[in-house]
């Protein structure tokens, strides 16, 4: 009897899609943060693609929150959903935090120690 009523329900699926698009963009930043610190001359190139991730990382961002308030059902907890993307969008604010200290700081070579920490996020985002 409930399974009419179900099918009148909107259900909002697309959050699926949305945490998969910003974990592309979340790893596609931890690759560019690993080249960024490998040093080089291209050293502001991959500053700029990390500050343009993290750009698109936050509309994600906003229309996953946007969408928690809009939906009426969700695949599962809004606190949840909301977490885990709070979560996703933290890792990408880190990285850019990294570009600020690299530019403020005129950076162009890192120790190794550094870049083996850069090269942790490439690693875990794509196991």
């Amino acid at each position: 009897m409930l399974n009419w009523f179900r099918a009148l329900l909107p259900r909002e699926d697309k959050f699926f899609d949305l945490f998969e698009r910003h974990s592309r963009i979340l790893v596609a930043g931890a690759e560019a943060l690993q080249k960024l610190l490998d040093g080089g001359e291209n050293v502001e190139r991959h500053c700029r693609e990390i500050v343009e991730l993290e750009d698109q990382a936050d509309v994600v961002t906003r229309e996953v929150l946007l969408a928690v308030r809009k939906s009426f059902i969700t695949p599962f907890d809004r606190g949840d959903i909301k977490d885990l993307i709070q979560s996703m969008d933290d890792a990408i604010d880190m990285m850019h935090k990294v570009v600020k200290m690299v530019r403020l700081f005129e950076q162009t070579s890192f120790e190794p120690r550094m870049r083996e920490m850069g090269a942790e996020p490439c690693d875990v985002g794509t196991d």
